[in-house]
């Protein structure tokens, strides 16, 4: 049966209540009824009631000629209804705003209206706020008046304001449920939409599904699309007259999408230079200027912003936008039986030429004069691969407020929005104070736990422990881990992605070498197609059989860490002081497996608490290749000529950051600089280098007697010690005591006080 047409009426607040038909009795969520109120005082009614107007006799209307109705019931709305009486006791509303209702009649079932009203719905789609919310920022509205405007929090805001550097196409696959949340959120790390939607075209097709790692690994690989927007602002011409080599693919099209810049240093040093060009032009105006290569929304958000002054419209662009707006509720109330496609082409013109008015009149909005002298600017890149500039940025230290004496710093509170606080990033935090990049960081993760796999590989207490821990969380913790015993084991790859097919890692990660060499295990019972039969073959190995097969099946799952990373879990550390492992013994570090991958003031900080100040001191001037060459001379096995013993065994003894059980990796004497997530590239300074890394440098018999004195101590190695014996400590003897291991002898076979200490087995001599 055919529903008759719908009835709106404008009826006042003060006549509408409540139907007890309407099917939502449960209470409305606090948080989601003032998201209602703010969105209602913000943006009006945005969707009309339905209400059924109670037998009095009277027409249900208020319009012309229609005698007002004492009393409406609101069959679906009451949410709405709720917020406007409440915005109305708080004096938003007046009690007789008119409210837009579709009035029903008595043959309309209400309580079913008001669950189909409740029930065929769907929420927004959080891509659909992530745009929504973009579109407003762009505009100038603030965090807080957004979140203000929509009652959500500011948090809520940053976090879909993020989302929005992703490229539109990103947001469509989300929308369609092509990848999860976690993977959108992957391709924020670049705002560079044409290297996202590089990266997406290669994942999409995976028969797993994509995800947020692979993502944000492939957006991090060394080589840069020509389509990419750093290569389109740097130009293919630049990049190659400073000396930059390009790759292109000869089966692609012949356009930028078959190009690649293999030299990414290169690359934003060039883009770099031109941003600072712009910049130093854009100083002349503005108090301060900064060029900054990659500048997402969170780089912005934490400088106050000015806004410019609106600029009001001209007499003839009022008086063409009153024109089309007359005419634009003109077609809007044209009835549907009279509608027609010309209309429609009308209407849609007449919208384009009032966005068009809007856009020139906001084009023409103005910084004052003062403001120049508060904010600066920060010139960056744009997604289209030009110079973009974004102004009325005010700095902390800069934001208006009163000085000591009372007085203004003399500009209007009231026109700057306040700066955000960036969210803390422990591991961006880990990665200053220790000075180890990203790449560096997988490298050294996976040479060191290579070594940890070998020695763990013979030792069967120590993987049992690890694995009753495990097994004993799973079992028994509130947040047990998930796989007859429901625990996952995974074999741990021994290189990162990036170094799979990489022939020299082997030569930096002589782990992967003992493994190889451990003696074999006894796996002849795997041969046994029946599982009955292998079960009981492998019940009548011998015991040592099965805890050297254990032990290595364990440490095949031992998943990577560096001693000094945020998640690094304690047990893991515990186990490697354990072991007892001499990293110093295994790997030395080298030109280009260590030292030219971190900072040239980091290499004069170790340098410092190994070799001695003088040796530091002699080679401050070199450049970063040589010092990193005679850092790799003074750290091998054969010390070079000069290098006095002492100094060189400190250099022995010393150890990778990370490497240690429960290292710090920090090195106090180092520069508090931020290292850059990858690895920075050889940095020319002034002063030649010798021929040799050590030839022509003052030797350390010159330095004198005490040049490497700061080789003592405390070394790597005593710390290290220090760090074993504690976690023993924290280990009940066989008889339930506390066990008390102290370090006060001079070799593991020593007396202590005269008296024999508790020491352990993997500290005494042999």
């Amino acid at each position: 049966m055919p529903h008759p047409e719908p009835t709106i009426r404008s009826i006042p607040l003060s006549r509408l209540e409540l139907a007890p038909e309407n099917v939502r009795k449960t209470p409305a969520d606090p948080a989601a009824f003032a998201e209602l109120k703010a969105s209602i005082a913000a943006h009006g009614l945005l969707e009309n009631l339905i209400v059924r107007a109670e037998d009095t006799g009277e027409d249900p209307g208020s319009g012309p000629g229609q005698a007002p109705i004492e009393r409406c019931a609101v069959v679906a709305g009451g949410r709405r209804l709720a917020a406007m009486k409440a915005l109305a006791e708080e004096g938003v509303l007046d009690a007789d705003h008119p409210v837009p209702c579709r009035v029903i009649g008595a043959e309309e079932n209400a309580g079913e209206v008001s669950l189909a009203e409740n029930v065929v719905r769907v929420a927004m789609h959080p891509a659909d706020q992530v745009v929504a919310f973009s579109g407003l920022s762009s505009s100038g509205v603030s965090v807080s008046a957004i979140a203000a405007r929509f009652g959500v929090t500011e948090r809520l805001v940053e976090q879909r304001l993020s989302l929005g550097g992703a490229a539109p196409e990103l947001l469509d696959a989300y929308r369609a449920e092509e990848m999860d949340l976690d993977t959108l959120k992957a391709f924020t790390v670049t705002t560079d939409h044409a290297r996202q939607m590089a990266v997406w075209e290669q994942v999409k097709e995976y028969g797993y599904g994509p995800s947020g790692w692979q993502v944000r690994r492939l957006l991090t690989e060394e080589n840069v699309s020509a389509v990419s927007a750093v290569a389109r602002f740097v130009g293919e011409e630049a990049y190659e007259a400073a000396g930059g080599t390009l790759t292109r693919d000869l089966f692609a099209e012949e356009d930028a999408r078959g190009i690649w810049f293999d030299d990414p240093v290169l690359l934003n040093e060039l883009a770099a230079e031109k941003l600072r060009a712009a910049a130093d032009e854009l100083k002349k105006r503005w108090k301060w200027a900064e060029a900054v290569v990659e500048a997402d929304w969170s780089a912005i958000a934490g400088f106050g912003r000015i806004s410019p002054e609106p600029s009001a419209p001209t007499d003839e662009e009022k008086a063409e936008r009153e024109r089309l707006w007359a005419r634009h509720d003109e077609l809007v109330n044209t009835d549907e039986d009279e509608w027609t496609d010309e209309l429609g082409q009308e209407a849609e013109a007449l919208e384009a030429r009032l966005r068009s008015i809007d856009e020139a009149v906001s084009a023409r909005a103005a910084f004052r004069p003062d403001d120049y002298d508060l904010a600066g600017c920060i010139a960056t890149i744009g997604h289209d691969g030009a110079l973009k500039v974004v102004e009325g940025l005010v700095r902390p230290e800069d934001m208006p407020g009163r000085t000591d004496a009372g007085e203004t710093n003399g500009a209007d509170p009231g026109r700057v929005d306040a700066p955000f606080a960036a969210p803390s990033d422990p591991r961006a935090k880990v990665r200053k104070e220790t000075g180890i990049g990203i790449g560096l960081a997988d490298d050294q993760r996976a040479v060191r736990t290579t070594i940890v796999k070998a020695y763990l590989s013979g030792d069967f207490e120590a993987a049992f422990d690890l694995t009753l821990f495990q097994f004993a969380c799973a079992a028994f913790a509130d947040n047990h881990m998930a796989g007859c015993l429901d625990i996952a084991f995974r074999e741990t790859a021994d290189r990162p992605p990036a170094r799979a097919n990489y022939e020299d890692f082997a030569a930096w990660s002589p782990g992967e070498a003992m493994l190889a060499e451990l003696p074999g295990l006894s796996l002849a019972w795997m041969e046994n197609e029946d599982e009955d039969a292998a079960f009981a073959a492998m019940r009548a190995l011998p015991e040592a059989e099965k805890k050297a097969l254990y032990a290595a099946a364990v440490t095949r799952s031992l998943k990577g860490q560096l001693a000094f990373e945020p998640d690094a879990r304690p047990e893991f550390e515990a186990t490697v002081a354990r072991l007892d492992i001499d990293f110093a013994k295994h790997v030395r570090p080298s030109a280009d497996m260590f030292w030219s991958r971190i900072t040239k003031d980091r290499i004069l900080a170790i340098a410092r608490a190994t070799l001695g100040p003088v040796w530091a001191s002699a080679r401050a001037k070199y450049k970063k290749a040589d010092l990193a060459r005679a850092m790799e001379e003074a750290f091998a096995a054969d010390p070079p000529e000069g290098l006095k013993p002492r100094a060189h065994a400190a250099a022995l003894a010393w150890t990778l950051p990370g490497f240690a059980p429960f290292d710090t990796g920090r090195v106090e004497e180092a520069g508090e600089e931020d290292p850059p997530s990858e690895e920075p590239g050889p940095d020319a300074v002034d002063g030649e280098a010798p021929d040799s890394a050590t030839g022509d440098a003052p030797t350390d018999a010159e330095s004198g007697p005490d040049a490497d004195d700061t080789a003592g101590g405390d070394t790597p190695a005593g710390g290290e010690l220090a760090r074993a014996i504690d976690a023993m400590n924290a280990v009940p003897t066989a008889d339930g005591s506390l066990r008390v291991i102290v370090q006060g002898f001079d070799s593991a076979d020593a007396l202590v006080n005269g008296e024999a200490g508790d020491i352990p087995e993997f500290l005494r001599g042999d």
